[in-house]
């Protein structure tokens, strides 16, 4: 038994009319993402993507957000929206160079055993370490906070002998 497949329908139509934004929305929602979700990956506000569901579910012509997602999933749509990121202007080793020829940047815990720091920053807000940097950042935490409190304890007794 064939199939056919009625071309020139409301559903299909509506498929080309929407834009790439809307595709990767209805994409992440395929993929068990709420609004707030899609809105962080997304760069943008949860209302944004509840307006881009809604009137992607309006130029589908069906009735709910998940619908859509798997229309979108099964026909092939053109390239999806690449959300901008913005670079300094100047993309080259800007690093400055110490007396022994190596970049400053090399000396810092991180650069040393290349590994990402252990809290969100602006190039990195999300936790996506590997499994070294799991293992490692509780042990030089640990290796840091037992030095702390041996040089603090050191000194407590130096003062100790001073004033006895």
């Amino acid at each position: 038994m064939r199939y056919f497949r009625f071309v020139g329908t409301q559903r299909d139509q509506g498929i080309g009319k929407l834009n790439a934004a809307q595709v990767e929305t209805l994409r992440h929602v395929l993929a068990h993402r709420n609004s707030k979700e899609i809105a962080r990956i997304m760069g943008v506000s949860p209302h944004t993507v509840d307006e881009r569901i809604r009137r992607a579910m309006r130029l589908l012509g069906v009735s709910s957000r998940v619908e859509a997602a798997r229309l979108v999933a099964v026909e092939p749509v053109g390239a999806t929206y690449q959300p901008l990121i913005y670079q300094p202007p100047q993309l080259g080793d800007s690093l400055p160079v110490g007396e022994t020829g190596l970049a400053s940047a090399e000396f810092s815990l991180a650069g040393l055993f290349r590994i990402g720091l252990p809290f969100p920053t602006r190039s990195r807000p999300y936790n996506n370490h590997g499994r070294r940097e799991r293992l490692l950042w509780p042990v030089l935490i640990a290796f840091g906070t037992i030095m702390a409190f041996a040089a603090l304890y050191s000194v407590l007794l130096g003062l100790g002998e001073m004033l006895s």
